[in-house]
């Protein structure tokens, strides 16, 4: 199963934005677009990791809703 997540600027809704180098999990992480702040790292990967779990689930749900489906005819 292949999940795409994306974090979007809620300032302009541009997913442009680039990681600090050698810096932790408090570094800032500012929009490439428009500047915005948009958190920490650390808060990144807790929102990446929130979307790819409901992106997961979801994907889970729709197979087991086909597999029912099949059973059923």
């Amino acid at each position: 199963m292949d999940v795409s997540v994306e974090i979007h600027c809620d300032a302009c809704g541009s997913a442009n934005y680039s990681l600090p180098e050698g810096l932790g999990d408090g570094s800032a992480i500012r929009c490439n677009d428009c500047g915005a702040d948009q958190g920490s790292v650390e808060e990144l990967r807790a929102a990446l990791l929130a979307q790819a779990i409901g992106h997961s689930a979801e994907a889970l749900r729709q197979g087991l809703e086909r597999i029912v489906s099949k059973e059923e005819n």
